[in-house]
């Protein structure tokens, strides 16, 4: 939930301005259908936890860009335990991530470095399953997908 609440974080400090620019880039390249954005019953469950009104309804918008959400299953559990098996990452993280490799998508996006690092530093014992999807911040995302400079 973190990319769908960052405008929600303080502004002030210079990291999370960018990367909530570069969220909106990608919002905005969804909304042109230049991407797809997927949906799954995590931030579905997450959001209707949500105390806060203002950024219940931001994320609400935000997911009716999406074509569908995907249901909780069986194979996304497998994934899941898998990827929190190799890697010690917490289960509402591995629950994100195998639904995004149960998907097939090609990058995950969050703005999480932890997560991305300790993915990636495991990768030699969960390669396999989380296969050829990418794990990006938002700034890498646009740096390296789209060839967009942006400040490091």
């Amino acid at each position: 939930m973190d990319v769908y609440n960052r405008a929600f974080d303080d502004q002030s400090q210079i990291r999370i301005c960018l990367e909530t620019m570069a969220i909106d880039i990608l919002f905005e390249l969804i909304e042109r259908k230049d991407y797809e954005l997927v949906w799954s019953f995590i931030p579905e469950y997450e959001n209707s936890r949500n105390p806060f009104r203002e950024r219940k309804l931001h994320i609400k918008s935000v997911s009716s860009m999406c074509k569908g959400i995907i249901e909780p299953n069986d194979k996304i559990g497998i994934i899941a335990n898998r990827v929190m098996g190799g890697s010690n990452i917490r289960a509402k993280d591995a629950l994100h991530l195998a639904s995004a490799i149960y998907a097939k998508c090609n990058y995950f996006i969050t703005c999480d470095d932890g997560l991305i690092k300790t993915i990636m530093g495991n990768y030699d014992k969960i390669g396999d399953i989380v296969g050829s999807i990418k794990l990006y911040n938002p700034l890498d995302f646009l740096r390296k997908e789209m060839d967009v400079n942006v400040i490091e």
